[in-house]
């Protein structure tokens, strides 16, 4: 039988997707709060002399069960997210999300841990119709909008029924449009479009709105919701939307971090059902060409289109009673730490227009 205290008093926790973007958040967090002692399992160093790292992959069960011994409390964050090269490597998103999760949850069994906190996401709902102020009992999407949400969906299935399985209790997370400081997609991804002239176009009326996450405040939930699972508890065997409870206007949004950086906002719109139908076309053509050639996963897909137009609001109300969730950090002022931390995208040719 393990430990349930670790060596220097403090309750010792392992981060997996500990040298990732949420992971690094997280990190901070346990840190701070004094209680834990924290270790790392990622594909990469944490960089972080505070805590120890364990390099290892999450689709090798020996190693993730040895990597688990000792730990009391486990914060499952990691992930094969489609961005760049993951987006068309489906083995690789299911053997880390689905597999990877299963290998997680017997290691936590093999070594009596009593904790698990999964991180998945509100996509598991989402089926590129609006959603207007859905709560947790809405079904999970019958239409995923890609495969990487077919494997979220999965994996959190896969933690909410291990729970009370051999004295484990699992409790998943469910962040919605996360941002914040070292983010790797959200604000590169719109400033390289934007240096591209993409990012001029609002498609559809402009009004649909969003609900995005602090970075911080989703590492926040992470250590309520580990602080509260017990046999028993409230949030037990239960999934949890997070969000900063402020829905915004999703192209307004997007302009928030642009504008800032010298960038302009989107302004012109685009008739919605028209690109859609273009969008159609162009994935069309692409499926007759990857035969002979190969063809690099685009941007321009319908299911982004119908994204960029959807109404996507979440109801976090169930998070708020059960785990004491209140956001921490405002979207504005969310705004400003991550705007401020990505200066150095800035452009440079509207600094040169002020300087002349």
């Amino acid at each position: 039988m393990v430990s349930t205290r670790s060596s220097v008093g403090k309750t010792k926790c392992l981060v997996t997707g500990g040298a990732g973007f949420l992971g690094k958040h997280l990190v901070e967090k346990l840190l701070a709060s004094g209680k834990y002692e924290v270790v790392v399992f990622d594909i990469r160093d944490n960089g972080d002399p505070r805590v120890a790292t364990i390099v290892g992959d999450l689709r090798d069960a020996q190693q993730v069960e040895d990597a688990l011994a000792g730990v009391d409390v486990v914060f499952h964050c990691a992930t094969a997210a489609p961005a760049a090269a993951n987006t068309a490597n489906k083995t690789l998103m299911h053997d880390v999300n689905v597999k990877g999760t299963q290998n997680i949850i017997e290691g936590c069994v093999t070594q009596g841990i009593t904790k698990l906190v999964y991180t998945s996401s509100a996509s598991v709902v989402f089926d590129g119709k609006d959603l207007f102020n859905v709560d947790e009992e809405t079904p999970y999407a019958k239409n995923p909008i890609d495969f990487y949400t077919e494997t979220k969906i999965l994996g959190e299935k896969l933690v909410l029924s291990s729970n009370n399985r051999s004295g484990l209790t699992t409790v998943a997370l469910r962040p919605s449009g996360i941002f914040g400081e070292h983010d790797p997609l959200l604000v590169p991804t719109i400033v390289a479009n934007a240096k591209k002239g993409k990012m001029k176009f609002i498609i559809g009326s402009g009004k649909n709105l969003m609900d995005f996450t602090y970075v911080g405040n989703v590492a926040q939930a992470h250590l309520l919701a580990a602080d509260l699972l017990a046999p028993g508890a409230k949030c037990a065997g239960k999934a949890y939307f997070i969000t900063n409870a402020d829905p915004q206007p999703f192209w307004r949004f997007l302009g928030d971090f642009l504008e800032p950086l010298g960038y302009a906002r989107p302004s012109k719109k685009l008739p919605w059902r028209l690109i859609f139908a273009i969008a159609v076309i162009v994935q069309f053509i692409i499926s007759l060409l990857k035969p002979f050639k190969e063809v690099p996963p685009s941007e321009f897909t319908p299911m982004r289109i119908r994204i960029a137009k959807a109404n996507r609001q979440l109801d976090c109300s169930r998070a708020k009673a059960d785990l004491g969730y209140i956001p921490e950090v405002s979207i504005k002022d969310a705004l400003d730490r991550t705007v401020k931390h990505f200066a150095h995208l800035r452009n440079p040719e509207e600094d040169s227009k002020k300087s002349s």
